[in-house]
């Protein structure tokens, strides 16, 4: 059964928010953007970044250039500013390790109705500073919508990167690189998937951010 989808922005609303992320950016980091023409304009979208640091959501926000529904922390709700930022978004706030029905039923409305659903496949910022084993959730939104995945990598976000640069009054060099989207295939297991979405990510990142998917390799170019 096709969901409506729940809590996608209105075109308005996207284009204020995605407004003030960019203000934002300029002010606080030194962005270098690639492959935003890889961006799908239309249809159902998995927008899967790696996480590194709060200002993660913000900069896909900002350069993703469509209506883009964010599932994040419920922590990040009770958050002064942020919090209420968030809530006047129309952010879908995950429990983690809390399984949730009603949740799943969201994210899949949001894909189903042909919008762009942005996740985090980690499940939390990286403790490490470089990727984490993917959690299968993801895939199996991916799989069950029959949405379009599209890769994102990030770099120079982290906590410990961006205050010692902000306290010296300096912003910080920061990277964000879109990939091709492609599709799963049909039938793949979720743990496969789950893998496969993480090694997309990682063939756009350095060396050093790759984690536990250093050395994996590197997926073909894959078709829009």
């Amino acid at each position: 059964m096709t969901l409506k989808p729940a809590l996608k922005p209105s075109a308005r609303r996207a284009r204020f928010f995605g407004g003030l992320a960019r203000c934002l950016a300029r002010l606080l980091i030194r962005l270098t953007v690639h492959g935003q023409d890889h961006v799908p304009p239309a249809g159902p979208l998995l927008v899967t970044m790696n996480h590194l640091g709060g200002a993660d959501p913000v900069l896909c926000l900002g350069y993703v250039e469509r209506p883009l529904t964010i599932a994040g922390k419920a922590e990040i709700m009770r958050w002064p500013v942020l919090g209420a930022l968030v809530r006047g978004y129309g952010m879908i706030p995950l429990r983690r390790g809390e399984p949730d029905r009603a949740t799943l039923k969201l994210l899949l409305g949001v894909l189903e109705g042909g919008g762009a659903l942005l996740i985090a496949p980690e499940g939390r910022e990286s403790l490490s500073g470089a990727l984490e084993a993917g959690k299968t959730g993801p895939a199996f939104l991916a799989l069950r919508a029959a949405a379009a995945i599209l890769p994102v990598a990030i770099t120079g976000t982290a906590w410990r990167d961006v205050l010692p640069a902000w306290r010296r009054l300096r912003r910080p060099r920061v990277t964000l690189t879109f990939g091709p989207s492609y599709h799963l295939p049909a039938g793949l297991p979720r743990r496969a998937a789950a893998d496969e979405i993480m090694r997309r990510i990682a063939a756009l990142l350095p060396a050093e951010y790759r984690g536990v998917y250093a050395g994996e390799p590197r997926p073909d170019e894959p078709a829009g």
